[in-house]
């Protein structure tokens, strides 16, 4: 019986020195693999100039609504609505930007530092007020300026993310 006793601490005692080693190992993979990964360039720069085209899709369709159904001879207050909107919708991804993980910290602090939001909303402005553009025509130039001020702003974001991949 004693040799049995003997044989049961001896398997207890293995099974826990197993077991520790085990928890240990497991420890040690789990803290390489918990480490942040960051966004590559190239992807920051695609998701950017993705989820920038998509919420200019809704930004298009509401001032569109703007166009048809507001009375346009009031001009503070669809400035005011047009603005309003504008901010709005750019804020939810200027937000989606800063959660990222990117090699730029804040991007979307960034991104708005990098439109310059006054200039398009003058242009916007500019063209909702033509009264010689039907609705239509409107919306087409407002594509036009939205897209031109994206796209450089998407290129300061390319050039800057390049100067940094250059330092590293």
């Amino acid at each position: 019986m004693p040799f049995m006793n003997i044989l049961k601490i001896a398997a207890t005692i293995l099974y826990g020195l197993i077991g520790i080693f085990g928890w240990f190992e497991l420890y040690k993979i789990k803290s390489n693999t918990m480490t942040a990964n960051v966004i590559s360039s190239q992807l920051t720069v695609s998701y950017v100039r993705a989820i920038v085209w998509y919420h200019s899709r809704g930004k298009l369709q509401e001032l569109r609504s703007i166009l048809l159904t507001d009375d346009l001879k009031n001009e503070k207050i669809i400035k005011t609505r047009i603005t309003n909107m504008l901010k709005h919708r750019t804020s939810a991804y200027i937000l989606n930007f800063n959660s990222l993980n990117t090699p730029i910290p804040n991007l979307g602090d960034w991104y708005a530092k990098n439109f310059d939001f006054n200039e398009f909303l003058n242009s916007v402005f500019a063209i909702v007020f033509n009264n010689q553009l039907s609705a239509d025509e409107k919306i087409r130039e407002i594509t036009d300026v939205m897209e031109s001020c994206q796209n450089n702003t998407v290129a300061k974001l390319s050039h800057t993310l390049e100067i940094q991949d250059i330092k590293k």
